[in-house]
């Protein structure tokens, strides 16, 4: 099994490094701060749809933007849980192929995970 993770890590710390270097906010833009406090409005559901992935650009929470440069390459330490968990299912992605979809919010026609920023990571 192959450390997909170095090449990953090393695309989102240069993510980061340009980002910071010219004053921009360099993880994940969450939709919670986005948005007025309790002013999470629920849709209806569409059930699964095809996304096209640079249309998702972030994370529903901030808890989950701090693992990943705003590009959605991971930046947590290479010894971390989160670095094995990240290399694991993209060994499972090579081999397998992922096939559990990714719970998405959308708002202004752009796309926040809730539920799989692992997988949308692994797959851009």
């Amino acid at each position: 099994m192959e450390n997909y993770y170095a090449n990953a890590l090393k695309a989102g710390q240069k993510y980061y490094r340009n980002q910071v270097a010219t004053g921009k906010y360099p993880y994940l833009p969450a939709l919670e701060d986005m948005l007025p406090s309790g002013k999470l409005v629920a849709g209806g559901e569409l059930g699964l749809t095809n996304v096209p992935a640079e249309f998702i650009i972030g994370t529903k929470t901030s808890a989950r933007s701090r693992n990943f440069a705003g590009n959605f390459m991971p930046i947590a330490a290479p010894g971390s849980e989160f670095a094995s968990k990240w290399n694991a299912l993209c060994n499972t992605h090579v081999e397998e192929g992922i096939r559990d979809p990714v719970l998405l919010y959308e708002y202004m026609n752009r796309f926040y995970a809730e539920e799989g920023n692992k997988r949308v990571s692994v797959l851009k």
